[in-house]
């Protein structure tokens, strides 16, 4: 006898579904990659340093040296505990990611179990990654503050007044280039899972799973 459930799910759960897996991966490798650098925090400071004197030289290696010790500076009294949050980031977007791709491609397991697990992590990756981009925010802002001190070593650019008018906004300006990025990839993660949590969602994925077996 021919099974009457549709198997195909509507586009717009697919569609959302894609979208998860491929903000998982991207933010969840971003994660661990920055986890691995934060376990080797002051080699990766030495490291740092060493590679712009190889490449670098006069003004724009002294710059260089400026930002990436200011940034280091702001990190280093946060880097342990940021090590555990880029892990739990790194595994809620694996759940996020595997969820997703399960829920496309089901491979005999309940869909309906995996849009459960895929809310719940996506939304607790909204709230990790909002906490990623306020440290992040943080440390961006003392960078545009040494940027906007250093333009003196920063080639062709216009003469005063223009370099201080510009060096006066660069703090707020980097700061809030790392906010617009944290509202979108958290955002993102938070409307994804509000969504997989619908109504709506829950009566489609249980219709392509059927009455679940006793």
């Amino acid at each position: 006898m021919t099974d009457p459930r549709p198997r195909n799910l509507p586009g717009g759960i697919r569609f959302a579904a894609m979208v998860g897996m491929v903000f998982s991966a991207f933010t969840g490798w971003s994660a661990l990659l920055e986890a691995f650098r934060m376990s080797r925090f002051f080699e990766s400071r030495s490291l740092a340093m060493e590679q712009a004197e190889s490449t670098l030289n006069g003004p724009m290696l002294e710059l260089y040296q400026r930002l990436t010790e200011t940034y280091f500076s702001a990190m280093e009294p946060q880097h342990e505990p940021r090590i555990v949050l880029m892990a739990m980031l790194t595994v809620t977007c694996a759940f996020v990611f595997v969820a997703s791709g399960r829920l496309l491609r089901p491979y005999g397991l309940r869909r309906d179990g995996m849009r459960r697990v895929l809310s719940r992590a996506a939304i607790l990756t909204a709230v990790l990654r909002t906490i990623d981009g306020a440290q992040l925010a943080a440390v961006a802002r003392r960078v545009g503050t040494t940027l906007a001190a250093s333009l003196d070593l920063v080639p062709d650019l216009p003469p005063e007044p223009s370099a201080a008018e510009v060096g006066q906004y660069l703090p707020s300006f980097f700061a809030g280039g790392s906010i617009l990025f944290t509202l979108l990839v958290a955002g993102t993660f938070a409307i994804l899972g509000q969504y997989f949590r619908s109504e709506s969602v829950r009566e489609a994925v249980a219709v392509r799973d059927g009455p679940q077996e006793e």
